[in-house]
């Protein structure tokens, strides 16, 4: 019999592209289920069977929860009805799709790995959806450690949610496999062979640029105060926001109120300008909400990384970001909502230091690479 395996994954990005490629090059016949494939440098190969299912949207919280529990359904009818599965990879998107694998598991006959991108129900906990230690979260937490029992494989995506999980399980079942990108595709342009930098008018400038979602948990007003604060006494910096989110409404409507000139707000780019609008920054902010330290990781850091920019975490201490920049030199952590050291880091950093953190964050990112895919086999 030849060998198969299913990919479940409601969101299919470029990593989640790497992985199914990879399982191509050793089982004979891949399924993927998906809600969408992100456009990106990388090509899903021609020989993975696609399934196109409810597509997730995040604009809004009762959209997100209803796409999440319909695509749900219908990987539970999709299991429930075929046959020969062969491997089944669950990913933790949606946070429920895992709970599958050992509902089904032993009636249907097949193996599964579990994927752990965000750590539930501690995301719900830690924005207030659910309480911690009430029956909900108790029974999600019995639920979880059911699934990485039966699971073949457990794999997640950064050593703090490494522990988080193994509350429930024990450590050394928790595989850790960092994300990665492409390093042909992100990588560093110097400005002046970089049109998007030129088209914004940022030649000048020392840009600081946010890009991705700007939901109401990431600590992205404590970036624009500090705008506010440098641009009463420099015009060398400028602050890029780029995407969308429940708070850009409130950033842009502060920016028009204090009149900031050293700030632009940008919508989403497409996938073939993310290389040069990334590689416009000289520092990257990535910004983790209060308590979220240990329940995820940023894709937008390995971007970052790769293009050479030093890195601002917005976050409390010991998160999986700020260990990265302490222990590689390659950026500076911030706590929540002190924009005063923000600021003075900024006015602080000589251009020999900010080299220096640029260079090892492009060195940093040489770990990060495609080739993580196949840790996954």
């Amino acid at each position: 019999m030849s060998k198969k395996a299913t990919l479940v994954n409601q969101v299919t990005g470029p990593l989640f592209i790497d992985i199914a490629n990879a399982y191509i090059s050793k089982f004979d016949e891949v399924i993927l289920i998906t809600g969408s494939i992100e456009p990106t440098s990388a090509e899903l190969d021609s020989r993975i069977k696609v399934l196109m299912k409810c597509k997730y949207k995040r604009n809004k919280g009762h959209l997100r929860i209803y796409t999440w529990l319909l695509f749900f359904m219908q990987i539970f009818v999709y299991i429930l009805f075929n046959k020969n599965h062969g491997k089944i990879l669950f990913v933790s998107n949606p946070p429920l799709l895992p709970f599958l694998g050992s509902n089904f598991s032993d009636r249907k006959n097949f193996d599964f790995d579990v994927l752990v991108y965000d750590v539930y129900p501690d995301a719900l906990s830690n924005f207030g959806y659910i309480k911690e230690g009430s029956l909900l979260y108790r029974l999600w937490d019995r639920m979880n450690k059911k699934v990485y029992l039966k699971a073949t494989r457990v794999f997640t995506i950064s050593n703090v949610m490494q522990k988080v999980i193994s509350r429930t399980i024990e450590k050394d079942k928790v595989e850790v496999i960092y994300p990665w990108v492409d390093m042909s595709f992100i990588k560093p342009i110097e400005k002046e062979n970089n049109w998007f930098v030129k088209e914004q008018g940022l030649l000048d400038k020392k840009v600081i640029l946010y890009s991705g979602n700007m939901g109401i948990t990431h600590d992205l007003m404590t970036v624009l105060k500090t705008a506010k604060k440098l641009s009463l006494i420099t015009n060398n910096f400028h602050f890029l926001f780029i995407g969308d989110g429940a708070q850009k409404e409130k950033l842009v409507a502060y920016k028009e109120d204090n009149k900031l000139s050293n700030v632009t707000f940008l919508p989403y780019q497409a996938s073939e300008i993310l290389p040069f609008s990334f590689a416009s920054a000289d520092f990257g902010i990535v910004s983790l909400g209060k308590g979220a330290e240990g329940l995820s990781v940023p894709s937008k850091t390995f971007y970052m990384l790769a293009t050479g920019s030093a890195i601002i975490s917005i976050s409390k201490p010991n998160s999986e970001v700020s260990n990265l920049l302490r222990d590689n030199s390659c950026g500076v952590s911030i706590g929540p909502s002190d924009y005063q050291s923000l600021f003075e880091f900024l006015i602080s950093i000589g251009d020999s230091d900010l080299k220096k953190y640029k260079e090892n964050s492009r060195s940093l990112s040489n770990h990060f690479t495609h080739k993580n895919a196949y840790k996954f086999l």
